[in-house]
């Protein structure tokens, strides 16, 4: 080890919920319970990659028969259904007017309504969900920061478990809320605008209560808003474009950009604002504002700092996240433990906001997550071979997305959040139960349960 670096510090896996006001430092509920009087759990539809709904921590989560998979066809297939099995009657939500001066969501809406009627094919013509564990690290990671609870699971033969006599190896890892139910609307890696609107309306369909965008939504005249700058008598955009938009395309992107907002107006719609420091957040947490229910979250270091990758305007709140080294003419922020940065000609104590504190959360069992396992052959079909694949290193705005989504659900399952509550009211909720966190430069809002925010790196 070089001379004046030193280990790196430990830290609770679940401090993120401490520093939220959610968990007690001891893990303990702080101060709240499930509402008994309601008569669902909190839904949250959460629009991302697919999940691995079979992880220990996530049994009983995921609500596997409303799951949607729109990777793989057109008007999506359901996953765990099987293709012999037909959806059964669904309660949805259909006398709803997010549509309304929408023609193509409004067809949409019509096939949507049409596929999801009784007697239809779980799987259209056969073909296999897109679902596998090889496209699922984003979205199990997500899933687990929002409603991921605690569990045990037997161990495998030749895997020994902590203590002796034991049976099970315990799994101790929570989401911010334990008691929601969460249903994964998977999609491709870059949608376009039909599937994204056809995400949209199921979630409204199927009533969710939050929905969460934890990634960009790839709208070419909308990703960065800088680029409409002008130059001369044209836009950077148009200087910049390698291909025009059909006038059919550019009317998707309209109504999709069009049908958030009306979504949002109904039920909270939480997204990323980005990992690239944009200055009003990437699309859609950029569309944020006073008069809709879309909710744009940026991230904090467990120091309470703006994280180095984070938007910091235009921002509704932001949640408990990781951090990025930064060194350019602006900032100094470097990690004190790097040999790298051992021989630099600055001090990488002197801005003292870089923490290396990581959000953990849960992740694809095996070979094909974030945190690969040390065994290459598939997972045995009983019991528990390894833990360290289990769980991961995530962070991003991503992550304090997925944290807020949790927050506003935890309110709604508690009851402290009206059920039913449209967007706007939700949002503003939300912002009643944030505290106001100066870091030097930025003033944030930051959700805190008992109006405490307990950053363990400070």
């Amino acid at each position: 080890m070089l001379e004046g670096l030193e280990k790196y510090p430990e830290y609770d896996a679940l401090w993120h919920l401490v520093a939220m006001g959610v968990l007690t430092p001891d893990h303990a509920p702080n101060d709240w319970t499930p509402d008994p009087e309601a008569t669902r759990p909190t839904r949250i539809a959460v629009i991302d990659t697919s999940v691995a709904v079979d992880h220990p921590n996530l049994s009983g989560a995921v609500n596997k028969n409303l799951a949607l998979d729109l990777f793989s066809t057109r008007l999506g297939a359901f996953p765990y259904l099987g293709d012999e099995i037909k959806i059964g009657a669904l309660e949805l939500n259909a006398s709803t007017k997010v549509t309304e001066g929408l023609p193509r969501c409004s067809e949409l809406l019509a096939e949507t309504i049409d596929r999801l009627s009784h007697g239809s094919p779980a799987q259209i013509d056969g073909v296999q969900p897109m679902t596998s564990p090889e496209f699922s690290n984003h979205g199990t990671a997500i899933c687990g920061l929002v409603g991921a609870r605690p569990n045990a699971m037997a161990a495998a033969d030749g895997f020994s478990t902590p203590l002796a006599g034991l049976e099970e190896v315990p799994l101790p890892y929570s989401g911010v809320d334990p008691n929601c139910e969460i249903v994964p609307i998977s999609t491709n890696f870059n949608p376009d605008p039909e599937t994204l609107i056809l995400a949209l309306l199921y979630a409204d369909l199927i009533d969710a209560d939050v929905i969460l965008l934890p990634r960009i939504i790839s709208d070419p005249s909308r990703t960065v808003p800088e680029l409409n700058h002008m130059i001369g008598d044209h836009n950077l955009r148009d200087l910049v474009s390698q291909v025009d938009l059909t006038p059919d395309e550019a009317d998707s992107w309209e109504e999709l950009a069009r049908l958030l907002i009306a979504v949002s107006l109904q039920r909270p719609i939480v997204c990323a604002a980005g990992n690239g420091s944009e200055e009003h957040g990437i699309y859609p947490a950029n569309l944020a504002s006073e008069h809709n229910g879309i909710i744009s979250v940026g991230a904090v270091n467990a120091k309470g700092f703006t994280s180095g990758y984070s938007a910091t305007r235009n921002l509704t709140v932001c949640g408990p996240s990781d951090d990025m080294q930064v060194f350019d003419r602006s900032e100094i922020r470097l990690d004190p433990q790097a040999h790298a940065n051992a021989k630099l000609p600055v001090s990488v104590e002197s801005n003292g906001k870089f923490s290396s504190f990581d959000i953990i959360s849960t992740d694809v069992p095996g070979a094909y997550g974030y945190s690969s396992s040390p065994f290459m052959s598939a997972e045995p079909d009983m019991g528990l071979r390894e833990f360290g694949s289990y769980f991961c290193r995530f962070g991003g705005t991503s992550a304090s997305s997925a944290l807020v989504a949790g927050f506003l659900s935890l309110g709604r399952t508690t009851g402290a959040l009206a059920r039913g509550a449209g967007g706007i009211a939700a949002k503003d909720w939300l912002l009643s139960r944030c505290i106001t966190i100066e870091d030097g430069v930025d003033t944030l809002q930051f959700p805190a349960w008992d109006n405490q925010a307990r950053f363990p790196d400070a």
